[in-house]
């Protein structure tokens, strides 16, 4: 033996038994999955619309999670690593503070309020921040980007049609909808209007409105709208003065339907927060006290407590996603290092949060077939993704040698079922949802600070996660909807073929950004049959090697994500370096000095306790927002280093 397979031997068993002392009673793995700033003033403000009490304690670990990202001149940014404040958030996050009992004078809560000032009051709010603001009374609905219930009662073909928005956004949009239709807006109590006051020194009622719905600070312009948008706003409002009372009483009603649909399919959990705090809000508009009640069973569920702090989750959780790529760590090691206790524990957690039941009518809900996919975090969720399925099947299917018995042959086709029903027409997967709406609907995205929002894509990386599950399922189970699986992977390699970059590297979206999309990439493109000399093989294998940092490791900075273009980081990361080593290992020779280099980088970031230290935020979303992965940083570790010791 080597003395560096010795050394990545030591370092296996070492992050093995962290993982075994930290797996969680029911299997799985859980982390934090916090990140957007924008997430806990939006939980705080549902919590004030809705007659929610706070608890003392409570509400002082609000405030802390609140006023933490707090930036040095006082502002508070898109997420939690953000150099730079934003009006939208930091508005939100004034107006948090003030309504669990902050008082104006605090000193963070000045300076907070002067930068807002400065930046020229929430009229130069992003979209999002303005519409949480007009529900709130603290901004007028004729200042907010209009959103119309209307549009659900247009027929599918019409682009703008929500059935063919992405999921992601529909979700959110629906509520929207709902109370942009309503105009609804809180009482305006006293603390209420002293926020107007604080908020707004101009004077809030000698403010015009109209002429601020696309006016904004630089900070809350990532995204530009489109001339079209800006064109066809007012033109919009316009027709709005013209649609008979009982065509927006009848939209609102299919809206409030759409909503209950949602939350009774996911046991209110719903998809994300944002969506679970304004569908909360409209039960309660709607005196639904009993739905009110059952969503607030749930929302605390989207709240990770720190010692000193809450914060707010983008998911409930990321156990699955979490626990499928540390389980295929252990399950590509040998008999002798593999846990198969904890293997065991973590398959009975996958097996136990398969989507095994169907949607009721999905089509009329703007939904797809759920039935036999993994969701991102737990069954009751009930959103089934692409990516997420192909994961878990390859923890199963590889993890067959460790269990008494292997998973049941129904799971494992009602996955494969699932993910080749989901495969879009230019070959690749995207996440949640199909491609549906035509690419150009982009230009209808007014949300100022979200790229790439208005219909779902395929994505390079989790194009790259099913190949390699498909590739696995026709070795193990060669009948298997075999001739379905044929056809899905040579469309699969067709849409990599057809993005990969020049310069050999593939794009991602929910990592940072051309090595985690090359890394998922490459091991997928290998898996279908690709030889290591194929040339798309080559050029992503030569990207990888000459992103390779000084220090031996990998990283890029996250504004490679808005940019679109690599911009490495100023030491190598983690989960970076890993999932290099891992995608050099599945395209060449173990020997190599890259590789070698990689795997040296990480056997010295290792802690005594087998842990990782902490690391930048390696996720994100629509390309501007970061959103923490913080079990990357031990998954793809175990996975490198078994990949070296089984090579």
């Amino acid at each position: 033996m080597s003395h560096l397979q010795a050394s990545v031997t030591d370092s296996t068993r070492r992050l093995l038994g962290f993982l075994e002392r930290t797996q969680v009673a029911d299997g799985s793995w859980s982390v934090p999955y916090t990140g957007p700033n924008f997430l806990l003033p939006l939980y705080v403000i549902t919590t004030y619309l809705t007659k929610r009490k706070v608890q003392e304690a409570e509400r002082t670990k609000f405030v802390a999670g609140l006023l933490r990202p707090q930036l040095q001149d006082g502002s508070i940014g898109l997420h939690e690593e953000s150099e730079k404040g934003a009006v939208f958030t930091s508005s939100i996050s004034y107006v948090a503070l003030r309504l669990l009992g902050e008082k104006p004078d605090r000193a963070e809560l000045r300076r907070l309020r002067d930068w807002i000032h400065t930046s020229g009051t929430p009229v130069k709010a992003a979209a999002w921040g303005k519409f949480i603001l007009a529900i709130l009374n603290l901004y007028d609905w004729s200042g907010v980007t209009p959103v119309p219930p209307e549009l659900y009662l247009l027929p599918s073909w019409v682009p703008v049609q929500p059935i063919n928005i992405s999921g992601y956004v529909r979700i959110v949009y629906l509520p929207m909808a709902y109370f942009y239709g309503r105009r609804w807006q809180a009482p305006l109590d006293p603390l209420l209007q002293e926020l107007r006051e604080e908020l707004f020194p101009q004077g809030f009622d000698q403010i015009d409105w109209p002429r601020h719905r696309a006016d904004l600070a630089p900070t809350d312009h990532i995204v530009p709208e489109s001339l079209l948008v800006r064109l066809a706003m007012p033109i919009v409002r316009k027709i709005e003065n013209w649609i008979p009372s009982f065509l927006r009483k009848k939209a609102l009603r299919l809206t409030y339907e759409h909503i209950c649909y949602e939350d009774e399919q996911s046991d209110y959990i719903r998809q994300a927060p944002v969506n679970a705090c304004y569908n909360t809000l409209a039960h309660f508009v709607e005196g639904q006290t009993d739905r009110v009640e059952r969503s607030w069973r749930q929302l605390p569920r989207y709240l990770w407590h720190h010692p000193d702090h809450i914060a707010c989750q983008g998911f409930t959780s990321s156990k699955v996603w979490d626990t499928a790529f540390t389980l295929q760590g252990m399950t590509h090691l040998s008999s002798e290092l593999a846990p198969r206790g904890v293997i065991e524990k973590g398959c009975r957690y996958l097996l136990e949060n398969q989507v095994v039941d169907e949607l009721p009518n999905p089509r009329r809900y703007h939904r797809l077939p759920r039935k036999g996919g993994w969701p991102f975090s737990e069954r009751q969720n009930g959103w089934s993704i692409a990516d997420c399925t192909a994961e878990s099947l390859l923890a199963l299917v590889d993890a067959e040698p460790f269990l008494p018995s292997p998973a049941p042959h129904t799971v494992i086709k009602a996955g494969v079922r699932f993910i080749l029903s989901y495969q879009n027409r230019d070959g690749g997967w995207g996440s949640c949802d199909q491609v549906v709406g035509p690419q150009w609907i982009e230009i209808f995205n007014a949300s100022h600070v979200f790229a790439d929002i208005m219909v779902d894509h395929s994505f390079a990386e989790c194009t790259g996660s099913v190949l390699s599950a498909l590739a696995l399922i026709r070795k193990t189970y060669p009948d298997m909807q075999r001739t379905g699986v044929d056809q899905a992977i040579r469309n699969g390699l067709r849409y990599l073929t057809e993005t990969q970059k020049t310069d050999g590297s593939w794009e991602a979206v929910w990592g940072i950004c051309f090595n985690y999309g090359t890394s998922f990439a490459l091991p997928g493109l290998r898996a279908a049959g690709l030889p290591i000399d194929d040339p798309r093989i080559v050029r992503g294998r030569k990207f990888l090697l000459e992103h390779q940092l000084a220090d031996g490791g990998w990283g890029e900075h996250p504004d490679s994500c808005v940019e679109r273009r690599p911009i490495p980081s100023q030491k190598g990361l983690i989960e970076a370096t890993a999932l290099a080593v891992i995608a050099l290992l599945s395209s060449g020779p173990k020997d190599d000095p890259s590789v070698t280099r990689g795997l040296k980088f990480l056997l010295q970031q290792q802690q005594p306790d087998g842990d990782f230290p902490p690391q930048p935020i390696p996720g994100l979303f629509y390309r501007t927002t970061l959103i923490r992965y913080d079990h990357y940083k031990r998954a793809f570790p175990l996975k490198a280093f078994a990949a070296f010791l089984r090579s």
